[in-house]
């Protein structure tokens, strides 16, 4: 998932490659960020450094506190796109193959093989960063296979879900 902010003026590119490695401006950072309570504190850990962050979120605005610096942080996210490629079906036609569109944990997949899907429903849900990403199907068709269980870690562009149009 990639991101764009802008803190106290600076702009940053980041991107979440999976649960503890970021990368800022293209440089690898491993983090581990914990939230505490279900309060808006965070235990955030950086290389061998620890910091508390107490943060306070507006609508794609956060204010954030670390070690007694506010510092105003506007984010834009850049969804990650849903992989799907065109794949020839057991028998005859096309079928869409859907893959995850970022690494991470497999959390959901409320349909089964046989099932009719609508163009918008949900088929998959994807967890990475404590955020949890729907993927919804990109067509109407019916489900021709599942690819593995939930629960799991996946990588981006694994397959979890063939859709076959109707």
């Amino acid at each position: 998932m990639k991101f764009q902010t802008k803190i106290a003026g600076r702009t940053f590119e980041i991107e979440v490659d999976h649960d503890r490695l970021v990368w800022v401006n293209g440089q690898p950072l491993y983090v581990d960020l914990e939230q505490v309570g279900g309060l808006p504190v965070y235990s955030l850990a950086l290389g061998d450094e620890g910091y508390v962050l107490f943060v306070e979120e507006g609508q794609d605005t956060y204010e954030v506190e670390v070690q007694g610096r506010v510092f105003p942080v506007d984010v834009q996210r850049q969804r990650p796109r849903l992989a799907v490629r065109r794949v020839e079906c057991a028998g005859n036609g096309d079928c869409l193959l859907i893959g995850a569109p970022l690494a991470g944990r497999l959390v959901a997949l409320p349909v089964t093989a046989g099932d009719r899907v609508t163009a918008g429903q949900v088929i998959a849900t994807v967890e990475s960063m404590k955020m949890q990403m729907e993927l919804k199907a990109p067509r109407a068709g019916v489900v021709e296979a599942i690819h593995g269980s939930p629960g799991r870690d996946v990588s981006q562009g694994e397959a979890l879900v063939t859709l076959r149009a109707e």
